[in-house]
């Protein structure tokens, strides 16, 4: 399991239990960004994507 899941309409970062709300209608390049500014390593190897996230 890697440390940054997205879900539909939530991400959990799981070494620090948290977990932040996202907009279902957000692409996932937004999400990434989003957590590259948080700070966290939003790389391929370090993010697993799940079914029901907007790609495009």
């Amino acid at each position: 399991m890697k440390p940054i899941q997205v879900w539909r309409n939530h991400i959990a970062i799981r070494e620090l239990d948290l977990v932040i709300s996202r907009d279902p209608a957000e692409r996932l390049s937004e999400t990434m960004e989003s957590l590259r500014r948080l700070g966290f390593d939003a790389q391929p190897h370090t993010v697993e994507v799940h079914d029901g996230v907007e790609v495009a």
